[in-house]
């Protein structure tokens, strides 16, 4: 594969890059910790050796700047599949492979996609995001999931840990893999590290997610991951990534993928009371029972997140918005839905643009985080009537799918966030 030429920018060869498909791909190994086999491989994506985009990092940040992320991400993931392909893995083998939301709803180019559909049917693929991409699209990621998940045979979280304004979305994303943060792996036993892996470990325990240290380049990191309970784990102590893999050992992690689903997605908060009991009030009453779930929501310590919904503008006062500001500065992620809601109502607070009309004349505020979910949906009766019919919610299943629906509704991250 050609070197960069000593002169060439950053830009010239990242066009040569994607116009060449000039990717190459290296197998991490994934190991079973109890018995210490393969139970898998991580496709680790390069650029040209020697290159000033070899390394993956370089090659993310210039897709970001030139805003070609989508098309970079297929051709990793054609690379990915190439590599895995002619290498010596067998079939069922369990392949994870690294993806950005923002690649998840767009098309694949058609010459890429043979070697993708081949890899995606013959190894079980599990795709990664990274915890540091959760919060920066919303509704693209969400939708990108649905999209995906019936190729797949799991969707991994990356990095968790590394960013505690992401894992407020841990419960909503669903994921059946929990990688957890080589901070989190190579750490003293820090309160941070004790908060992460309890947040995780509650994951586990609620969904059956399966946790992966990543990380693990010492005996000592070893014994950690061991303390951990962790099922799987990664890191140079167990291999190096590599160009020549051999088929897994050990297959008996697969058993363990798969997440339980839940509720099924809804198109509006209200749909989650399904066959609950439902009361009539006047707006009012209901205004002032969304407020004290405002209220209770603004003592959330992230990861949390705080959704709103609201049938006009005006339901929200500047009290309301400075609130929701002040939440987003201490890292608990806040949004605003409704008609005409600009894309930042209030510094750091994202809003939603387009509007949905499924949400027409519904009011909502959903408050989560690991000790807390509880939520108040509301639907207008008519819209002659001021009346609503509403239901105050705990449990915590219908609340996150609720909270699923109104963030499929939030555009990027803010500017100013």
């Amino acid at each position: 594969m050609a070197r960069s030429n000593p002169g060439t920018t950053v830009e010239n060869e990242f066009e040569r890059v994607l116009h060449d498909r000039l990717l190459r791909t290296v197998f991490q190994p994934i190991v079973r910790v109890e018995s210490g086999k393969v139970a898998g491989y991580e496709g680790l994506i390069r650029g040209p050796a020697g290159s000033i985009l070899e390394s993956p990092d370089a090659l993310i940040n210039e897709a970001y700047r030139q805003n070609r992320v989508a098309e970079l991400d297929w051709i990793a993931r054609a690379s990915a599949s190439r590599a895995a392909l002619a290498a010596r893995l067998a079939p069922n083998d369990l392949l994870f492979l690294n993806i950005e939301p923002v690649a998840l709803t767009s098309h694949c180019p058609p010459d890429l996609w043979p070697d993708i559909e081949e890899a995606f049917r013959k190894f079980r693929i599990v795709l990664e995001i990274t915890e540091r991409s959760l919060d920066h699209d919303p509704r693209t990621l969400l939708e990108g999931i649905a999209r995906q998940r019936p190729t797949i045979t799991g969707l991994a979280l990356d990095d968790v840990g590394a960013d505690v304004r992401a894992m407020s979305l841990l419960p909503v994303v669903r994921p059946d893999v929990i990688k957890l943060d080589l901070k989190v792996t190579q750490g003293t036993p820090s309160p941070e590290a004790m908060t992460v892996l309890h947040l995780a470990y509650e994951e586990v325990e609620r969904t059956g997610a399966t946790i992966l240290a990543e990380g693990v380049e010492t005996k000592q990191h070893d014994e950690v991951v061991r303390a951990f309970g962790a099922p799987l784990a990664q890191g140079w102590l167990y291999g190096k990534p590599t160009d020549d893999p051999t088929p897994a050992e050990e297959h008996e992690a697969h058993m363990s993928i798969r997440s339980e689903l839940g509720l099924e997605d809804v198109r509006s908060p209200f749909e989650v009371l399904g066959g609950q009991q439902i009361s009539r009030a006047p707006r009012d009453l209901v205004r002032c029972l969304a407020d004290e779930v405002f209220r209770h929501g603004q003592h959330l310590q992230p990861p949390a997140l705080l959704l709103v919904l609201v049938p006009d503008p005006q339901v929200l006062t500047k009290d309301h918005l400075r609130a929701l500001s002040e939440m987003a500065r201490r890292q608990v992620m806040t949004g605003v839905i409704g008609v005409g809601m600009p894309p930042e109502p209030a510094p750091g607070v994202r809003g939603s643009q387009p509007h949905d009309p499924a949400l027409d004349g519904q009011y909502a505020i959903i408050a989560v985080s690991p000790s807390t979910a509880v939520a108040v949906v509301a639907r207008q009766t008519h819209t002659t009537q001021p009346d609503f019919y509403f239901g105050l919610i705990h449990d915590r299943p219908r609340i996150t799918t609720a909270a699923r629906c109104l963030l499929r509704q939030l555009g990027p991250q803010p500017a100013s966030g």
